[in-house]
């Protein structure tokens, strides 16, 4: 037994006692700073590396703004032959949705939803195999000032791996209609997503007209890896 600061007696296991709880505390404190910096790191666009602009700023995972600046998708890549993004190489979301030249018919505006899919009310007709509905509204400029409904990027979903398969939401891969000629997705990763959307768009535009520099092969945008 023995006294404390003021005079008072305390037994030595309740002393004990006191700095385990102290100990704890600390850690306790410690493991929720990690938790939480972990967390706003995968928020903050940086864990994993989600697209930058071309002034260096991370795209986050969502947001009700739209980019400001051309941006590079994903600066890493898994391929074990294509490495990241040429640094000329970016994606300007104000030229491809309201520059007529930039769109799939050259006339007018591709629709939000073409990239965004998620951002519409489901079931989509003619497309089946989406599934998975972030909004009640279908998603346009317009709908997405007043809403202030923040849009998902595509990593947000799309994961640099694929997710194990799964009945829910996001799935392994998609087996489209047969009537779309589509042959499947294979493993539903950001890699894939954007190939399938980027050169079919742009497939499309140079059929169009032979002029445009629109990107089709491996080259035209990933440095290769030595």
């Amino acid at each position: 037994m023995k006294k404390d600061r003021s005079g008072g007696l305390i037994w030595e296991g309740d002393q004990m006692k006191l700095r385990l709880l102290t100990i704890l505390a600390v850690v306790f404190s410690c493991v929720g700073m990690t938790v939480v910096y972990q967390a706003a790191a995968s928020l903050d666009g940086t864990n994993p590396p989600h697209a930058v602009d071309t002034a260096g700023k991370a795209i986050p995972e969502s947001s009700a703004a739209q980019p400001d600046k051309p941006f590079i998708l994903s600066k890493d890549s898994n391929d074990p032959k294509w490495g990241e993004m040429k640094p000329d190489m970016t994606f300007d979301h104000s030229k491809h949705n309201t520059d007529p030249k930039h769109t799939l018919d050259g006339k007018t505006a591709t629709a939000c939803v073409y990239c965004h899919h998620t951002e519409q009310p489901m079931p989509v007709a003619g497309q089946a195999y989406l599934k998975k509905s972030e909004r009640s509204e279908v998603l346009t400029a317009d709908q997405l000032d007043k809403s202030k409904q923040p849009v998902n990027s595509c990593r947000k979903c799309h994961f640099q791996e694929a997710t194990e398969e799964t009945a829910e939401f996001p799935p392994k891969g998609v087996t489209y209609p047969k009537e779309m000629g589509k042959p499947p997705s294979g493993k539903l990763t950001n890699d894939n997503a954007y190939h399938t959307k980027c050169i079919s768009c742009h497939d499309a535009a140079m059929k169009r007209d032979a002029t445009l520099k629109a990107p089709q092969a491996c080259a035209d945008c990933h440095v290769k890896k030595t």
